[in-house]
């Protein structure tokens, strides 16, 4: 393919299907396995006439519409090679759009006409393996775009595959002159450094390997996108001198192969005809390819290529016979006679045109890269991706066309009456400096918001190609016209916003406020927060939504995630709720800094009197701040079946006393402080010949290299110690039960919690805690039994020191615990002497604490405080009373 694509594979690349981009570009490259019946109108593979004999296989690929190209292209290198027998034509197009729009037997047309000698497959059909070499046994395959010349037989290549086990050729050999025309090094480093409109390859574990490698790419990244080094498929190719040895690849410099305008610049002036042979100097030239053409209505010989403007023809006197003898073959075989053949990929199913804009969100929401996104999340979740040309999809899923309408998902909840701006119209807004310039706060002033959707109704549609979309964003748009009367009343019940897909303690509070608040009887919805870290496990998902059905808002996140939840929650739906915040924190002052954040919100709840108490005694609260803060603990309900134990899962042999430390990285190594349960295990027993083993279990995020460091120091001290296990291990919420009740002792010597969920889970399940004796952990771990006392470990307080990157959150001035190691120490050496304490903890600690923090308790204590408030509102003719 030439440096700027064809039009229809422009389009082709841009698909957002992940079936239509692993197949077309695996058609391309030669990775294919049919499915099911490899029949498309030809016949099945395996009754053709000694195909699974020949060893050499050649294909090309395109639309219908360049079925000219192919079947000229096809014949012209059948002559010159008619012992290869096998010749593949991939059809990268979507037949189905013909089944209500346009001729629904033009596929087959197309395909009746094709020779009976060739094969036809339908991209569509296929998955990502080696399909041309297996199929049809194949040990040498060659690749070429449909609108290259082949002058001479390709024999020096066909036999470099005895040798090699790629063979592609260079762009250029030669520099280009720095006269700031196109094309130029500069094209030629976005474009890639080998031109894939040729490729071959021999059936070998090499191009396995690299067909494997190119494939998982493309799946997300087979387009191009300058700003992100993308050229479509082609230079991935860069990587084939840096991953393989010099002895699998040839790199074809002869300058008689692979000639295009791209190489002009120093091959031009060697080429002539002698009696209708094309020369290189005084050699026959093997191949020309003739990127730009393929519009031939359209294509003007004058300038060479449209995609160059370093030369006219004139330029080369020479080189105008070639192309007009290359145009007049094109002619005489009628090769235009199919170029009316719609793309079948370019509308919806209604016949609609795709707008790019619905391209790039599809292709930016199924990236790996963006998975931490929730708005990619939610896009997987409810989007119907794997077939994004509906206009309805079936419930309860939603079309990629829905997605593109519903209001722009950056923010966190769905902008509706006059802020309502949809997800296409925001894309576009994006591309218009001028635009929001006039329109800077679309989300936060009516005006704005209806500046621009009066802009994108006019002009932005036309200019983003979304104009065949403009009967269903109208739709839509009077739908949102009209404003919900503020007064309207909302149904009582909650809203509840967290990281609800991920895995980190506050997702974790997330999930246990809609199961208190549900424990209740209270009705809820979940709404994701954005996520802004990728973790290297995800939990069960939740079912989310976009729409605040009920009056309370709750946002399960922290005071320094509150600017971006402000910025991100259209100003009129935030008016219309009461909004609570449910925080944590972990010193013993809270920051000044946030105490602003507090006036955003009705009141603020925190999970420990420890979090209530930092605020209050902040020196900026005091007659400052009016919201109220009250203490709201969490509760949880054990779901048994998520912790049944299982040792051997985790080689934990019998009799062995297990202690388990278990802590996040994102939740700042030095306050969960593993080390000091790392010194107290070894003062209890290294010494000694006990049977027990520490296991510290670690959750390293998937972008960790800000904990190398301290990961390393981990590592190097578990290296010193014996009878100590480190687990980076991933493990699924079923998984991780599993441990927890594997388990006999947890341990956390942390220095300070905001609540300690964790360490109320496992004396829940009845397993001893060994934990320090501060901070948020008081407000359960107080009121163990005299008997178990000994398992809150006396501390000392200390300047807080921490690392990258916590250091603009823990600031230093401020103090936590130090907990006595030596105590922690004796503790462990009391639970391994006396084992009846891990029974009496099972008995008696387990059901009482079950009982104490219960969903149920803690529920109905949230819903009486949210009742008396609904009903206050009532009161003043606001909502309806709740139920």
């Amino acid at each position: 393919m030439g440096l700027p694509c064809k039009p229809w594979l422009v389009l082709g690349v841009l698909l957002f299907t992940a079936l239509w981009l692993i197949a077309w570009q695996v058609g391309k490259f030669l990775a294919c396995e049919a499915v099911n019946s490899l029949s498309d109108g030809r016949g099945d593979f395996s009754s053709k006439t000694g195909a699974k004999r020949k060893k050499t296989c050649l294909f090309t690929i395109s639309a219908f519409n360049n079925y000219g190209f192919v079947k000229s292209f096809l014949g012209r290198v059948e002559a010159l090679h008619p012992e290869i027998g096998c010749f593949i034509w991939v059809v990268a197009d979507n037949r189905r759009v013909w089944s209500r729009h346009g001729d629904p037997l033009l596929p087959e047309q197309i395909l009746d006409d094709l020779p009976d000698r060739w094969y036809s497959v339908m991209a569509e059909k296929l998955q990502p393996y080696l399909f041309i070499f297996d199929r049809f046994a194949a040990q040498k395959v060659l690749y070429f775009d449909n609108d290259i010349w082949i002058l001479q037989p390709l024999t020096t290549i066909i036999d470099a595959l005895d040798r090699y086990n790629m063979v592609v050729t260079p762009h250029a050999t030669e520099p280009f002159p720095v006269d700031g025309r196109t094309q130029d090094e500069r094209a030629i480093m976005l474009a890639g450094q080998f031109n894939f409109g040729f490729i071959a390859l021999a059936k070998s574990a090499v191009s396995s390997e690299w067909l494997t490698l190119w494939i998982e790419r493309l799946r997300y990244y087979g387009f191009a996108s300058p700003s992100e080094g993308m050229h479509f498929d082609q230079n991935w190719g860069n990587f084939i001198p840096s991953y393989f040895a010099q002895d699998q690849y040839l790199i074809l410099r002869d300058p008689r192969y692979n000639i295009a305008y791209w190489n002009l610049h120093y091959r031009g002036k060697h080429l002539h005809m002698v009696d209708d042979i094309v020369m290189y100097d005084s050699e026959p030239v093997v191949f020309m390819h003739f990127s730009g053409m393929s519009d031939l209505l359209n294509y003007d010989i004058e300038g060479i290529s449209q995609h160059q403007n370093r030369y006219k023809m004139n330029n080369f006197p020479k080189l105008r016979p070639i192309f007009q003898k290359y145009l007049a073959l094109l002619k005489s075989e009628n090769t235009m006679h199919w170029r009316h053949v719609p793309y079948g990929f370019t509308n919806f199913k209604d016949g609609s045109r795709v707008p790019d804009a619905a391209r790039r969100v599809y292709a930016r929401m199924m990236d790996p890269g963006h998975s931490h996104r929730s708005d990619a999340r939610l896009f997987q979740d409810t989007v119907a991706f794997e077939d994004p040309f509906r206009i309805v999809a079936p419930a309860p899923k939603i079309s990629v066309l829905s997605w593109m309408l519903e209001g722009a998902h950056h923010l966190i909840v769905e902008p509706r009456g006059p802020e309502w701006i949809p997800e296409i119209a925001w894309e576009a807004y994006q591309t218009r400096p001028d635009v929001m310039g006039v329109y800077p706060d679309p989300f936060g002033r009516v005006h704005h918001a209806e500046g621009v959707q009066n802009w994108f109704g006019g002009n932005g549609m036309r200019e983003h190609g979304a104009d065949s979309i403009r009967n269903h964003f109208e739709r839509v748009w009077r739908e949102h016209k009209t404003m919900p009367n503020p007064n309207m009343r909302l149904p009582f019940g909650v809203n509840v916003y967290g990281w609800l897909h991920d895995f980190c303690g506050a997702c974790e509070f997330g999930r246990l406020s809609i199961d208190v608040l549900q424990a209740s009887g209270m009705r809820t919805t979940a709404i994701l927060l954005p996520s802004g870290v990728k973790h290297n496990q995800n939990t069960s998902l939740v079912k989310a939504t976009r729409i605040p059905t009920f009056y309370f808002n709750l946002f399960v996140a922290n005071a320094v995630h509150t600017a971006d939840i402000v910025n991100r929650y259209p100003t009129a739906e935030w008016k219309r709720h009461y909004n609570i915040a449910y925080w944590s924190w972990e010193l013993d002052q809270f920051p000044s800094k946030w105490l602003g954040y507090m006036e955003v919100f009705s009141e603020i709840w925190t999970v420990s009197d420890f979090v209530t108490m930092s605020i209050l005694s902040s020196p900026g609260y005091a007659g400052y701040v009016e919201t109220p803060v009250m203490t709201m603990p969490m509760g949880l309900t054990l779901n048994v079946t998520m912790y049944k134990a299982n040792r051997t899962r985790f080689n934990f042999r019998k009799g062995t006393m297990v202690f388990l430390v278990m802590f996040d990285f994102l939740s700042s190594y030095h306050r969960k402080n593993p080390l000091s349960a790392l010194a107290a295990f070894r003062r209890a027993f290294q010494k000694s010949k006990s049977n027990v083993l520490l296991v510290i279990k670690c959750v390293l995020p998937l972008e960790h290299f800000s904990f190398q460091q301290e990961f390393n120091q981990l590592k190097m001290e578990v290296r010193k110690s014996r009878r100590v296990r480190i687990m980076t291990e991933v493990l699924s919420q079923q998984e991780l039960g599993t441990l927890m009740a594997s388990v006999d002792v947890f341990v956390s010597l942390h220095r300070s919690e905001g609540y300690g969920l964790l360490l109320l889970q496992m004396l829940m399940l009845g397993k001893p805690v060994i934990a320090t004796a501060y901070s948020g952990n008081m407000d359960f771990m107080a009121k163990l039994p005299e008997s178990f006392q000994f398992l809150q470990i006396p501390y000392r307080y200390t300047w807080v020191n921490v690392s990258e990157p916590f250091l603009e959150t823990y600031q230093t001035g401020q103090r936590w615990a130090e907990p006595d190691v030596s105590k922690a120490a004796k503790a462990m050496q009391m639970l391994y002497a006396d084992r009846s304490l891990l029974d009496s903890c099972q008995k008696v600690i387990g059901p009482w604490f079950r009982k104490k923090f219960g969903a149920d308790g803690i529920g109905s204590r949230m819903y009486m405080h949210l009742k008396s408030i609904y009903r206050s509102k009532r009161r003043r003719g606001a909502e309806e009373a709740p139920p």
